[in-house]
């Protein structure tokens, strides 16, 4: 039973409890810290969240909350004005449920865990080669890495390929897996590209669910280009896109659809389907979770696995086998659906992988894995916005939004600034991975110094 749309302190506290379950045991860290660096937002109103302004510590926020751990059922519950979240580990992965004895019935969450032992993809880069100043590359890493408060965990960066700076903050590895947030959208359009290289979805086909196929239903229009572009034109609340006041979690006395995937317990993607149509599909782009949902949705429709469990190895069939990106944790919703437009866990070095293949435009090892049309269509400025920042679950920056960047450069992006960036004018890529909390103190500033000069350090 998922939780009430209407209670909204109970659906951000039961999203807490899923982060802090997810931290601890797929990132190793403690519940409290997890709550002061990455969750504690979540419960939070806004009046709550403006204690933080002025740089006032997190820990405000755990008043009143009581924490319960059981280490055997690997569960967290979180208790607040009469209110309670629970979240229990299933498989490698994190569920929102009603008791912590609740015996989930969905497909285990898959976690492997491998080794990184000959992985031959990240041998370094020569420190003298020609047009690299390794200098100016571990000078960035600093300034990077030099504010504590800003919480950066991790960054990887390849030139040509190649590995040329890696660091992590103590004490995580380069075997952690991270918290990504939504950098799972630029994933969900990749395996929807590989579905699209094998013949198995259009960017132009409408009529894409059952639920959406009877007579004069208007989302019948809703095309595949359609939720790519965050532009289905869906009914869907929310307020986590541009220009959007993301303290706001709940509106009319109910939580915001776009977090309320998360946070309920509920089918992410019957929830999404049911929604109905508000605009002309196309129209406007809005940030809503609801069009990548739908679109792991028809991924998972169109993959034609039936049974759960064959679902769950689909996007390491699909694609992360074949580019080694084995370090992927992609989360679901009580029954099976993968929430990957944010509750994905994965190493620097898988998010490196993924955007060397965006760099190479689809091929991996001499094998087309993704065609030159739907790599085109994703790093395409999508209709319906006044600024040219949002491509195909890609943000872009051909409207300077990154002033450290070129304009040919776009990224992967997740809460707290984690990001993943391809500048394909420099044969770079960039990844940075930290805690959402981390972002209060002037991190965006720092992000930009350190890519302009790793793009100078590679001119």
């Amino acid at each position: 039973m998922a939780v009430e749309q209407t209670d909204w302190r109970a659906c951000g506290l039961a999203w807490a409890a899923k982060i802090a379950c997810s931290g601890r045991y797929i990132t190793g860290r403690a519940v409290r810290d997890v709550l002061l660096e990455s969750a504690a937002w979540t419960y939070s109103t806004p009046e709550e969240l403006k204690q933080l302004r002025g740089g006032a510590s997190t820990e405000c926020l755990l008043a009143g909350v009581e924490v319960q751990e059981n280490e055997a059922l690997r569960s967290v519950t979180l208790t607040k004005d009469g209110s309670t979240g629970t979240a229990r580990m299933h498989g490698g992965g994190a569920l929102v449920v009603d008791t912590a004895a609740t015996e989930p019935d969905c497909a285990p969450i898959r976690n492997h865990r491998p080794e990184w032992e000959g992985d031959d993809f990240f041998e370094p880069a020569d420190t003298h080669s020609p047009g690299i100043s390794q200098a100016q590359v571990d000078a960035a890493l600093d300034e990077l890495f030099a504010d504590p408060r800003q919480m950066t965990n991790a960054c990887v960066v390849l030139h040509q390929g190649r590995l040329i700076a890696e660091r992590y903050r103590a004490p995580y590895s380069r075997d952690t897996q991270f918290e990504s947030w939504s950098m799972g959208k630029s994933l969900a359009a990749t395996l929807l590209g590989r579905l699209h290289q094998q013949g198995q979805v259009d960017l132009d086909e409408d009529g894409l669910f059952d639920e959406w196929r009877g007579a004069g239903d208007a989302r019948g229009t809703i095309r595949l280009r359609h939720l790519l572009n965050m532009s289905s034109g869906l009914a869907f609340s929310g307020s986590f896109g541009r220009g959007e006041d993301t303290a706001v979690k709940a509106r009319d006395g109910r939580f915001l659809d776009h977090i309320y995937v998360y946070a309920s317990g509920c089918d992410s993607y019957g929830f999404c389907a049911g929604k109905p149509r508000e605009i002309e599909p196309g129209s406007q782009v809005r940030y809503r979770n609801c069009d990548p949902l739908l679109a792991m949705k028809l991924l998972v429709e169109r993959s034609g696995d039936a049974d759960g469990a064959t679902i769950a190895t689909l996007p390491e069939r699909l694609l992360l086998n074949e580019l080694g990106a084995r370090g992927f944790v992609l989360e679901t919703d009580p029954v099976g659906g993968f929430l990957i437009s944010g509750h994905d866990y994965a190493r620097a070095r898988d998010w490196a992988r993924l955007a060397q293949l965006w760099l190479q435009r689809g091929s991996w090892r001499g094998k087309r894995l993704l065609e030159d049309d739907f790599v085109d269509f994703a790093l395409t400025p999508a209709p319906g916005s006044e600024v040219p920042y949002y491509g195909g679950f890609m943000r872009l920056n051909r409207g300077g939004d990154a002033p450290g960047l070129p304009p040919d450069a776009y990224w992967y992006s997740g809460g707290g600034s984690q990001r993943t960036v391809v500048v394909p004018s420099k044969d770079l890529v960039v990844v940075r991975l930290g805690h959402i909390f981390g972002a209060r103190f002037k991190l965006e500033a720092t992000l930009q110094s350190v890519y302009a000069q790793l793009c100078e350090a590679v001119s």
